[in-house]
């Protein structure tokens, strides 16, 4: 699964299934943007689609349910990660994020700590996380995310 917020004035076709948000709450679309992205979202999707997602099986997918510091996490580090130049500087300052290029470890950061607010919102422990990872290439999510992901979640435990 892979989720962006994408730019204004920016086309899509049919096959870029999408969500409108009505209110502009962007709090709620980073929350959402990074629940989306997160790598227990993505193994979900993967039980049903391989190649493309569509609206149907979008529709399908389900979210876990975030307390308000959880929630607020996990905008605020999808915010980050989304406001890469002046394109995102509206949406950077709606969710008090800074606009600009990020480094690996700083990125790796922010996505650990999405990946591991999920995971412990739906409750998974260690050994789900290694079910998981036994559907990722050490390509698509290297040795030492899988660490840091790990160690992460126990923290939160």
């Amino acid at each position: 699964m892979i989720a962006c917020l994408v730019p204004p004035e920016v086309f899509l076709t049919n096959t870029s299934p999408y969500l409108a948000f009505i209110d502009g709450d962007e709090m709620v679309q980073a929350a959402c943007l990074g629940i989306m992205n997160s790598l227990p979202f993505d193994w979900q999707a993967r039980r049903f689609v391989e190649i493309h997602v569509n609206f149907f099986i979008l529709e399908g997918l389900v979210v876990p349910w975030l307390d308000d510091e959880n929630f607020e996490a996990v905008a605020r580090c999808a915010a980050r990660l989304s406001a890469v130049d002046d394109r995102f500087a509206d949406f950077a300052k709606a969710t008090g994020v800074r606009v600009g290029p990020l480094g690996p470890s700083e990125r790796q950061r922010l996505l650990v700590e999405i990946d591991a607010l999920v995971a412990h919102a739906w409750n998974l422990t260690p050994d789900d996380l290694a079910v998981m990872f036994d559907d990722f290439t050490t390509d698509a999510v290297s040795e030492g995310y899988r660490t840091d992901l790990l160690a992460r979640l126990v923290e939160l435990r």
